[in-house]
């Protein structure tokens, strides 16, 4: 879509006319792209969608978040889930490329470990804004975007670049 770019085109015009702040990177943060939980075709369909986004070269930067399951950690504590530990289905879908690939094992990508490493790849700057999406609108996504706005950072959500990981929500949503 078009909307993409006319956010980005209207930024930077404000930012090369003195109008808006110092210029920061297009940072593109991607969850939960990988090979166990794009899962259904729906999930496939945009899975390719945004792998397709990230071929037009509108961001400077992209991140990739993966889950990463622990034998220790809350899923398997609380909710009895086992998946997502190693091997294939914690790989990133095939063709999927970024600069900085990060491990979670909550639902949250934010901590200080990850705005120290986004901070790195945006040359040292202090993170004004990112873009977020991929599987997950329904938890990662949206517990990341709570996250990153309690830390001042302006989350951007590409809307038309997510879906949520229940499948009843997936449901709800096309309603």
């Amino acid at each position: 879509s078009n909307a993409e770019y006319r956010f980005l085109g209207n930024r930077k015009q404000e930012i090369e006319s003195g109008r808006g702040e110092a210029y920061m990177k297009n940072i593109l943060v991607i969850m939960n792209l990988q090979n166990g939980l794009v899962n259904s075709p729906e999930k496939t369909a945009m899975a390719q969608k945004i792998l397709a986004l990230t071929q037009k070269h509108i961001f400077d930067r992209v991140v990739c978040v993966k889950f990463v399951n622990r034998d220790d950690g809350v899923f398997p504590k609380y909710h009895r889930y086992y998946d997502m530990h190693k091997g294939k289905e914690v790989e990133l879908i095939d063709d999927l490329t970024a600069d900085l690939v990060i491990n979670r094992s909550v639902y949250s990508c934010v901590s200080d470990d990850f705005i120290q490493k986004v901070v790195k790849i945006n040359d040292g700057d202090n993170l004004q804004e990112l873009f977020l999406c991929g599987i997950g609108t329904d938890k990662s996504i949206l517990k990341s975007a709570l996250d990153l706005f309690e830390r001042d950072i302006k989350p951007i959500i590409l809307t038309e670049y997510c879906i949520p990981n229940d499948s009843s929500a997936i449901t709800q949503l096309k309603g």
